[in-house]
């Protein structure tokens, strides 16, 4: 069985050599790395030329939803892993995840993923909850999306990814796909989530974020109460954004937390890298 990965990129020459390397050292024999790059302006290219054995393209796209759907019309694997090009994954994970595809019952796995914090130099464990189409209604923050695999199958039973989602589209893929079948929930760490000054959370997205989440459960036609205390939990999220940003300007918090709650850090399950 042939693994494609597919890695969606835009300007993360910093970040993607890593993750490449992470595709190279696996344990099995038939992988093939699909990266989609938005054009980047950066070295990005420069390191993707580095690597003959990627298929690749770089061009203009309407999001990482759209990228990752040109990926998928462009992988020829049974089985579909979705790495990021800041985040990468564990070494020799690859065999596993074969062997349990091999269940023609299984359409898509969760494993566990381990947070980077770049700033602090710290590393922390992250169990994925268990998921089911009820309680990604419920929870929206339960989407870890760096050690999922899925099979080609099934993402082209639900017509991969919604390009309309620029914030939620993993969210909104979980949800069709949990419709239809169940995930088989593996507990081991298989992939490593990056966290650095560059990403996506700033207010103005955590607001269109907001947005698409109740348009998404709208979709589902999920319980008013559901929605409403969804996008509850989401605004206090968004109005502790904007109060550390405020902190941050007037010098009472340092920069670093920017695009971190310092709880994580404080947490004593933290490990130095």
């Amino acid at each position: 069985m042939r693994i494609s990965i597919l890695t969606p990129s835009y300007n993360q020459g910093k970040y993607i050599e890593k993750t490449i390397l992470s595709v190279v050292d696996q344990d099995w024999p038939d992988i093939e790395h699909v990266v989609i790059d938005g054009g980047s302006t950066d070295h990005t290219v420069e390191i993707l030329k580095k690597y003959p054995h990627l298929k690749w393209i770089s061009e203009p796209d309407e999001g990482q939803a759209d990228a990752l759907n040109k990926g998928l019309a462009m992988a020829t694997g049974d089985i579909i892993g979705w790495i990021n090009s800041d985040d990468y994954y564990k070494r020799h994970i690859f065999k596993t995840v074969v062997n349990i595809f091999k269940d023609t019952h299984v359409s898509w796995l969760i494993g566990n993923t381990t947070s980077t914090y770049e700033s602090f130099n710290f590393i922390t464990s992250v169990k994925s909850p268990e998921i089911t189409y009820k309680k990604l209604l419920e929870n929206p923050d339960i989407v870890r999306q760096q050690a999922v695999f899925f099979s080609k199958t099934a993402l082209l039973k639900v017509n991969g990814w919604n390009k309309r989602y620029y914030m939620t589209m993993d969210y909104d893929l979980w949800l069709r796909l949990s419709k239809e079948y169940t995930p088989m929930m593996v507990d081991e760490e298989w992939a490593f989530f990056t966290h650095h000054d560059e990403q996506k959370s700033t207010p103005k997205n955590l607001l269109i974020q907001i947005s698409n989440i109740k348009e998404i459960l709208e979709n589902q036609m999920a319980p008013k109460l559901t929605i409403y205390i969804v996008l509850l939990k989401k605004y206090y999220y968004y109005l502790k954004s904007i109060i550390k940003i405020l902190l941050i300007k007037c010098g009472l918090v340092d920069s670093k937390y920017k695009n971190i709650s310092m709880s994580k850090i404080r947490d004593t399950s933290n490990k130095k890298i």
